[in-house]
């Protein structure tokens, strides 16, 4: 089963080390580390509206937002500025859509049409493919501005609900390349891009060599080219089980934490269970008593004077503390 992968991100800080990973600026290769430099060519930087791809990624933000802001307030510091978004689907899948020039060609331009339809062509600051890395992904960054010229990511990209509604729309454009839309609610946190390249290189540099099993030439000698392979595929299987290992462990985490708080809310719901049953019991008992001084003339008759006798002494208490007053 192949899903699609839209990932989105707000920005209201310095732009520069994800304008360094999509331009894979040269000098500042630490902020693409995962990326392999024989591959870099590859990669394809696609013009956008007024090519701002040609001007680094922090002026391209602030040129498009001074054309396009049309509001009397100055911009707040801790603004939303940008928005970065990476679209891609499931790593075998898409190396199927890559294998086909022509499909791979029309799935780029239908990703570029739905950033386009969200956002406006016009707030697109960055569009790039990545083929540099394991999995061929795009890259683009939009400017947040509303036609009449505010800057709002709040307006823009809403709220959580509205983050899943674009999600099931950029799989809804997906469907024909065979990715689906993902399973939703399923209680795991997100991670932003920084985290998840921070575990990989980790796992990468725990990743250990242990005995394995070359293809032997008719010499009997180890092929280099056997050795490098099955190298690189336990090195991948290694990653894989690192980052099995780190999922189970968050999972564990969450599901401690959940049946912790469902204990907490079940004794929580048992006492106010037990409350309710006394109350009730309460309830039962006054209205059996009610019931039997209805039915019995007597200890009606009991009731009510006592009833009489009662509000005479709160009568009569109220004019003493009345005349108390006036002596002073």
């Amino acid at each position: 089963m192949a899903y699609a992968v839209y990932h989105m991100e707000k920005g209201n800080s310095s732009s520069g080390g994800i304008g360094n990973h999509i331009d894979r600026t040269e000098g500042k290769e630490h902020s693409y580390l995962q990326a392999d430099p024989a591959r870099k060519n590859l990669n394809i930087h696609f013009d956008v509206h007024e090519k701002r791809n040609k001007i680094p990624l922090h002026e391209a933000i602030e040129k498009r937002i001074s054309e396009g802001y049309k509001g009397e307030k100055a911009i707040r510091k801790d603004a939303v500025k940008y928005c970065t978004h990476v679209l891609t689907g499931s790593h075998e899948k898409m190396k199927e859509i890559f294998a086909d020039k022509e499909k791979s060609k029309e799935w780029i331009q239908d990703n570029y049409k739905f950033l386009a339809k969200e956002f406006g062509k016009e707030n697109i600051v960055r569009f790039t493919l990545h083929l540099d890395e394991k999995t061929p992904h795009l890259h683009a960054v939009t400017i947040p501005l509303t036609n009449d010229g505010r800057l709002s990511a709040k307006e823009i990209i809403g709220n959580k609900q509205s983050m899943k509604n674009f999600q099931t729309r950029y799989a809804a454009e997906m469907e024909k390349y065979g990715l689906q839309r993902g399973i939703e609610n399923t209680g795991i946190t997100h991670e932003n891009a920084q985290d998840y390249y921070s575990r990989i290189a980790e796992a990468e540099k725990e990743a250990v060599l242990s005995q394995i099993t070359a293809q032997k030439n008719i010499l009997g000698v180890f092929t280099a080219e056997s050795v490098l392979k099955l190298e690189s595929s336990l090195k991948s299987a290694n990653m894989a089980l690192k980052m099995k290992d780190y999922e189970l462990k968050k999972n564990e985490e969450r599901l401690k934490f959940s049946s912790q708080g469902k204990a907490s809310a079940e004794k929580k719901e048992q006492v106010a269970l037990e409350r309710t049953r006394e109350l009730r019991k309460e309830n039962l008992n006054l209205n059996n008593e009610f019931k039997d001084i209805i039915r019995n003339p007597e200890l009606t008759e009991k009731v009510r004077t006592l009833l009489i006798e009662k509000e005479r002494e709160i009568e009569v208490q109220k004019g003493q503390n009345k005349g108390r007053g006036f002596s002073r």
